[in-house]
């Protein structure tokens, strides 16, 4: 059962972000405003405020309680917000000037509130996933939406507009995404404030979206059909990093962003010391792939275990995503400055975004993430054990929690002579207390190769070859 609900939320956000790609570029709404009188602010400008701030707004609401008996409307509420963009255009077009111009972007604005209700809402289903799974999704969400730009481009781009929300919710009520609960019962982190996430977050993606806006001037295609060859690259490169993801043995939330250094700086030298820029586009897309993969397992992690709703941390985190990637994008208001002295300007900010990057990464540390329970909590854990049996009390009368928290301490201390990484022992103390395979892939964040890598290990270094014998040799 799994295989179709990874599948159909893939699809389901592929279809989302060819609506939001092909707005602008395929079907030329901006064009369209204007042939209806509009002259104001940019409406690409207009569109991700709306966009970024319904963010904002559903990350607050989802805080309140009393939002929960709203929750299954909010992406009904989202598909019909983004159908009134087609359904204002169309009556707009029988209106005269300036009545025209206000119903088309009133349209546009309320379709962009809608797409960040609809899509927050897949993101909650997503955040309900393993992360084997979510790599899935990663790496299949962009390849379809490059199929449907170019189905429906090839046919008329206009029915995208009303095929992607329709079926986008068709999708999401199918895998049981309309009413997913938000509230997360996993133990919180103590140990790792929610703000370093947010600052790694938007550092990432401000450099993210700066390169990104600067790769179609720092490498150009003479050749047609260019932008498809673009897109193609992106997808690949997504699909790659989710498989390695996927397959790797050793990926986690701990080392797995490591895999950008070697790509990025490659890109950086092909871009400093080469002629050839071809190969510098390659390395710098799967090194901002692996990234732009990591950046969401890190958010979907945290928000099942910030103690907060999970819906919440959810829309915070697309808003802090969206906003910094909106803000990367206006150094393009330089170029023909002084500032920027042509191509080779350019190409001097983006080494500066580059190194910038690598900056940011040399400064993370992932071995500060605490995985499935910080250190912190632990330590509370133990010192309420131990007070637990000081108190002269019968140990028979104990509270189970207390015995369960000093059991824990005593399967520690017995796995120390096992010489096991930190990983290996959380992996055998969660197999000890009977966990299956995908809760200990959910609980400590980590792929089911990964999970298999680290039982051998395991089972090599306790001397056992099953869950029942390592019980034996620790009870």
């Amino acid at each position: 059962m799994r295989a179709p609900k990874i599948l159909g939320i893939a699809i389901g956000f592929g279809l989302l972000f060819a609506w939001m790609e092909s707005l602008f570029l395929q079907y030329g709404l901006s064009a369209r405003l204007a042939a209806r009188g509009y002259a104001g602010e940019s409406p690409v400008v207009l569109f991700l405020a709306v966009h970024c701030l319904a963010y904002l707004v559903m990350g607050f609401l989802s805080m309140k309680s009393f939002f929960d008996r709203y929750r299954e409307a909010v992406p009904f509420a989202g598909c019909m917000f983004m159908l009134s963009l087609p359904a204002l255009l169309f009556v707009s077009a029988f209106a005269p000037s300036p009545p025209a111009a206000a119903l088309a972007l009133a349209g546009m604005l309320l379709a962009a509130a809608g797409a960040a209700m609809l899509f927050g809402r897949w993101g909650v289903l997503l955040s309900t996933l393993i992360p084997d799974d979510v790599a899935v999704v990663y790496g299949l969400s962009p390849l379809a939406a490059t199929f449907f730009i170019r189905f429906f481009t090839a046919w008329d781009v206009s029915f995208l507009l009303f095929a992607a929300p329709l079926l986008s919710l068709a999708l999401l009520w199918g895998a049981g995404g309309v009413g997913a609960e938000e509230t997360e019962q996993l133990s919180p982190l103590p140990d790792f404030p929610i703000w370093r996430l947010a600052v790694f977050l938007f550092c990432f993606y401000a450099a993210n979206g700066f390169l990104i806006s600067l790769i179609p001037i720092l490498f150009p295609m003479e050749f047609a059909r260019a932008d498809q060859v673009t897109d193609w690259i992106r997808a690949l490169s997504s699909l790659g990093v989710a498989f390695i993801f996927r397959f790797y043995p050793r990926a986690d939330l701990r080392n797995f962003y490591r895999g950008a250094f070697p790509f990025i700086a490659a890109a950086l030298f092909f871009l400093t010391f080469s002629p050839y820029r071809t190969p510098a586009r390659f390395f710098l897309e799967g090194g901002l792939s692996f990234l732009d993969l990591y950046a969401w397992l890190l958010l979907i992690y945290f928000a099942s275990r910030t103690g907060l709703r999970r819906g919440a941390v959810i829309n915070f985190g697309i808003f802090i995503i969206v906003f910094a990637g909106t803000v990367a994008h206006y150094h393009l208001l330089f170029r023909g400055a002084a500032l920027l002295p042509g191509q080779s300007g350019l190409a001097s900010f983006a080494l500066l975004g580059i190194f910038l990057l690598l900056l940011m990464l040399s400064l993370w540390d992932g071995r500060e993430l605490p995985l499935q329970m910080g250190s912190a909590a632990r330590r509370e854990r133990e010192e309420e054990g131990f007070a637990g049996g000081d108190d002269g009390g019968d140990m028979g009368d104990a509270d189970p929690e207390v015995k369960e928290k000093e059991e824990e301490m005593g399967r520690r201390m017995k796995l120390m002579e096992f010489n096991l990484t930190r990983q290996e022992t959380e992996i055998a103390l969660l197999l000890l207390k009977g966990a299956k395979d995908l809760n200990i892939c959910s609980l400590l964040y980590i792929s089911q190769n990964t999970l298999k890598y680290h039982l051998r290990n395991i089972y090599r270094k306790t001397g056992s070859s099953n869950r029942r014998e390592l019980k034996n040799i620790l009870d």
